[in-house]
């Protein structure tokens, strides 16, 4: 049975940083948008904790959405989804190697959440005055080298 996910260890601060995450998502062949004041596609029409969110990560190869929502205690945006069959990990994801739940709700976006540590980092360095050379590993893995401009 589909449910709503929180997936609170990630809290995006950076919208910015999520849009370009969300570009490169989509250079890589996601058909992907973000999305403002909509409601994200669940299993249900009006599924719980899925009502009008300030960012939605449309996901147009899937049945279903990410809605990010502003938690005030965090001062960020939480993820949550519905990860019924797999679809949002397909597009957006990397399944753990665990059976632990938490860390499978956490990678079933894990692409996204990369891409967007990458660019949050970057952006950050950049206002603050230094310059940052990516290095994209064969491993899947990014280094970022930041260095006095």
């Amino acid at each position: 049975m589909s449910h709503t996910t929180f997936i609170n260890d990630v809290v995006v601060t950076d919208i910015g940083a999520l849009s370009a995450a969300i570009e490169e998502l989509k250079s890589n062949g996601v058909r992907c948008d973000l999305l403002e004041n909509a409601t994200p596609r669940a299993y249900y029409q009006s599924q719980s904790g899925m009502g009008q969110a300030p960012y939605v990560l449309q996901l147009k190869d899937s049945r279903y959405d990410v809605g990010f929502y502003y938690d005030e205690s965090k001062k960020g945006y939480q993820a949550r989804a519905d990860l019924f069959a797999g679809e949002v990990n397909k597009q957006v994801g990397d399944f753990c190697s665990t059976d632990d739940y938490k860390d499978h709700d956490r990678g079933s976006m894990g692409k996204l959440y990369k891409l967007y540590a990458v660019h949050a980092a970057t952006r950050k360095a950049i206002q603050q005055g230094y310059t940052v050379r990516r290095i994209n590993k064969d491993d899947g893995s990014v280094q970022l080298r930041v260095m006095a401009a």
